[in-house]
């Protein structure tokens, strides 16, 4: 077991040959570890990788050792024990930590589809793109996969499939072109660490729905993009999570959460996408994605409803429904507005 203080921020990057660093946080997972971790061993190629497994001290079961047994067995396997702090923080030890070209960041209840992710490892050995990116498919707690209202998320679809770089942007542009969607999850991607180090692209500690300020931060920064169209994740829904029945608390939490992403959504694209047409349609995706936050966490309902920028909600609205939707939004307020249309 390596037990290690946390690095800088600043750390120098690491020369490495190894293609690829898989990032996996650990939080009471015991039930759902031994099948993540048996799917990437179970794949071509992952004995070049490193898997950095970061237990977020705190757990109340056999995650710690479970862990630290794979680690025992395999020499590419590293296991890290760090003061609890969350999966973000976990998320930025690991980067901090790996030595891989390419870093990717796993949940550690999820699988992976084997023979998809190998092509993963030999394209992390190949190219030199800033981001790759890849699908998933959505899986029960048999690991049987099922349709899901996520399904249109897990996608890169209205990306071409040629094998042709492309930018961050246009990728994000091309996915809202195409169905209105952006595949916001940390897991569906693979960044050049050197990359992410430089540009300091870490997620920020103790925010909820930290992928969905991550992901656009990352891609729209980004110069070369490749997608991989394989589906190579199989991404979990468990019928025991807390977001399907969330307390009044955790409600709040998500509600201010979600404000503070959706506010430095708007002032990151406004600052760094350039092509005017490109902004507008980013801006569009993020007024819309805005009012269906207010419906789905009852932003309104607390005390940072005064927060939403109703009038740039307005102002960027692309169709005719979100206009009159945003409409109502500035004439009546966030509360009411949530009220309505819940």
């Amino acid at each position: 077991m390596e037990k290690s203080p946390d690095s800088g921020r600043n750390a120098p990057p690491l020369v490495t040959t190894t293609p690829l660093s898989i990032i996996v946080p650990i939080f009471n997972v015991e039930q759902y570890l031994p099948r993540c971790l048996d799917s990437l061993l179970a794949t071509d190629g992952i004995e070049h990788t490193e898997l950095i497994i970061v237990d977020d001290e705190g757990s109340k079961d056999n995650s710690g050792m479970i862990a630290l047994s794979y680690a025992e067995k395999y020499s590419f396997i590293r296991y890290y024990l760090k003061e609890n702090g969350g999966l973000s923080d976990a998320r930025n030890y690991g980067l901090r930590h790996a030595t891989g070209k390419y870093v990717v960041f796993f949940d550690s209840d999820d699988k992976v589809n084997p023979e998809a992710f190998s092509q993963i490892i030999s394209a992390a050995m190949r190219n030199n793109a800033d981001v790759l990116l890849w699908d998933g498919v959505a899986i029960d707690e048999n690991d049987n996969v099922i349709a899901s209202e996520m399904d249109l998320i897990l996608v890169h679809a209205g990306i071409d499939r040629d094998g042709s770089m492309i930018s961050g942007t246009e990728a994000l542009v091309k996915q809202i072109l195409d169905h209105d969607k952006i595949a916001m999850t940390a897991w569906l991607r693979a960044c050049r660490r050197t990359y992410l180090l430089e540009h300091d692209l870490f997620f920020e500690s103790g925010l909820l729905h930290e992928d969905e300020l991550w992901t656009p931060q990352v891609l729209t920064g980004a110069a070369k993009v490749l997608y991989i169209p394989e589906k190579a994740y199989f991404y979990r829904i468990r019928e025991n999570s807390l977001m399907k029945n969330p307390s009044m608390e955790s409600q709040q939490r998500r509600a201010l959460a979600y404000t503070y992403i959706m506010n430095s959504l708007y002032n990151h694209y406004r600052t760094h996408v350039r092509d005017k047409k490109h902004l507008r349609i980013l801006l569009g995706n993020w007024a819309d994605t805005y009012l269906w936050g207010i419906t789905a966490y009852g932003i309104g309902r607390f005390e940072n409803s005064k927060e939403i920028p109703r009038c740039r909600i307005f102002a960027s609205a692309r169709t005719c429904k979100s206009r009159l939707k945003s409409a109502f939004l500035v004439v009546m307020g966030a509360k009411a507005y949530g009220r309505m249309t819940s």
